[in-house]
């Protein structure tokens, strides 16, 4: 039988009507804001075709990169994680960029463990993505080991450098939105074992504090305990001084809160407005449908990944140097759990 001829980059690059550097390049995961998209598409869609692939091996060979990369992720469970590695995976593929993701394990020392993984010739960075335990370590780690890093996701605290959502747009959005509708009395809910909530909480108090008394509320833990539960359940009892609204720390967090606040009776947005953040995917079908957040998830990944082969690309001690913090603007959807404020009181089951 005979072998079918190996199609090689000078086919590729012929056919595509460009040339075996910028094929090179594309296949690679090493294109910039200089081949452009449609360029980029036409090369894959030419490789595809004749059965092109990139052999990685004599690559990582003669350039030391392999256009391999790697994600790190807190979990794969939940609300908005796995939809958020979902669209880091697509956008990948967008770029034919390789990118292998692991979940975390629980403990900092087993997650350093993990990156032993990705400090391999075969990886030419990593993604670390929303909050990891002992993350600025993990990154101080590969920073000695030369290996580029980019979180996504960890909120303005978290280590550089990183690309994350404006959370103070955010947050200010759901404000002018509630005092819009007419609330003054609005109190945030969060959990304390969610790092990335942290921010949001801050930005809260920062709004509330500095609004001469125009808008009230409290900060209500919400963990999964009877304790916290019955401390929520007495400030909704106060008649004069209970929220008309709350802000959740996260979409994940609203489902929970609004299926507390039914189960003692409360209407939901008749009795009390509840807004989320993160527009995960199914909050449009929530009952109500979740006014919330959209954290504007496909250009945070493309904007990690562009910053990840960026620093890959340069050398140790400028990438080291190079520290940016990159900000996505969110956008604010309005859906059916918020209104105005009701006037008729009312009473808890």
């Amino acid at each position: 039988m005979k072998t079918p001829r190996r199609i090689g980059i000078l086919e590729v690059a012929r056919l595509a009507g460009v040339s075996a550097t910028t094929v090179s390049r594309v296949l690679n995961g090493h294109a910039d804001s200089r081949i452009s998209l449609e360029t980029q598409e036409r090369v894959r869609a030419t490789a595809n075709s004749v059965g092109y692939v990139v052999n990685r091996l004599a690559t990582s060979l003669r350039t030391h990169r392999t256009g391999v990369f790697g994600a790190i992720v807190n979990s794969l469970s939940g609300h908005y994680q796995p939809h958020l590695t979902s669209r880091l995976q697509a956008a990948a593929q967008r770029r034919g960029v390789e990118l292998l993701v692991a979940q975390a394990k629980a403990e900092a020392g087993e997650v350093a463990g993990q990156l032993r993984l990705f400090q391999e010739d075969f990886f030419d960075g990593v993604i670390m993505v929303s909050d990891l335990p002992g993350q600025q370590a993990l990154c101080d780690h590969l920073d000695r080991m030369g290996k580029a890093h980019v979180t996504l996701g960890a909120g303005l605290t978290g280590p550089l450098p990183a690309v994350v959502t404006d959370d103070r747009h955010g947050m200010t959005l759901l404000f002018d939105h509630l005092t819009g509708l007419g609330h003054s009395r609005i109190s945030f809910v969060y959990r304390v074992s969610r790092s990335a909530l942290r921010d949001r909480l801050s930005i809260y108090q920062d709004v509330v504090g500095g609004s001469a008394g125009a808008i009230v509320g409290d900060v209500i833990s919400f963990e999964r305990s009877d304790s916290d539960r019955d401390a929520f359940k007495s400030i909704l009892a106060s008649p004069m001084t209970h929220p008309t609204a709350l802000i959740c720390g996260s979409d994940g967090l609203a489902i929970e809160v609004v299926a507390f606040l039914r189960d003692i009776g409360l209407r939901i947005p008749a009795d009390i407005s509840v807004v989320g953040y993160d527009n995960v995917p199914d909050t449009a079908y929530w009952a109500p449908p979740l006014t919330t957040v959209a954290q504007p998830t496909d250009s945070l990944c493309e904007a990690s990944l562009d910053l990840l082969v960026e620093l890959s690309n340069l050398p140790l001690e400028a990438r080291i140097t190079k520290r940016p913090m990159r900000f996505v603007p969110p956008e604010l959807v309005i859906r059916a759990s918020s209104c105005s404020p009701s006037l008729r009181p009312f009473s808890l089951a």
